[in-house]
């Protein structure tokens, strides 16, 4: 059986009651915590994947994330998610190891 990734959207406006409010540094906060409980809550699914779409833009939030996988989580691997499921949204596979 093939392992079908998980998808989270880390569009602010899907995570966040009230992010109408936020600043745009704490919409990152809040996107980066998302992402870390996210991997937290996962880390013993061996071979999960998990698609997480961050969007385009200026690429701060990618950037930030592959520094936390990097520096918090170096045995997960990641990737750009399959351009043809997300095409110029944006999105970041990771892999649980």
């Amino acid at each position: 059986m093939k392992n079908i990734a998980s998808v989270t959207d880390l569009h602010i406006e899907k995570i966040a009651r009230g992010y109408r409010s936020f600043s745009p540094a704490d919409c990152l906060i809040y996107q980066l915590d998302h992402f870390e409980r996210t991997l937290v809550a996962s880390r013993f699914q061996k071979g999960k994947k998990i698609d997480f779409v961050h969007g385009g833009g200026a690429g701060v939030l990618r950037q930030k994330m592959t520094e936390i996988l990097n520096s918090k989580f170096p045995s997960f691997t990641y990737e750009d998610a399959p351009f043809a499921t997300y095409g110029f949204q944006g999105a970041l596979r990771v892999t649980i190891k």
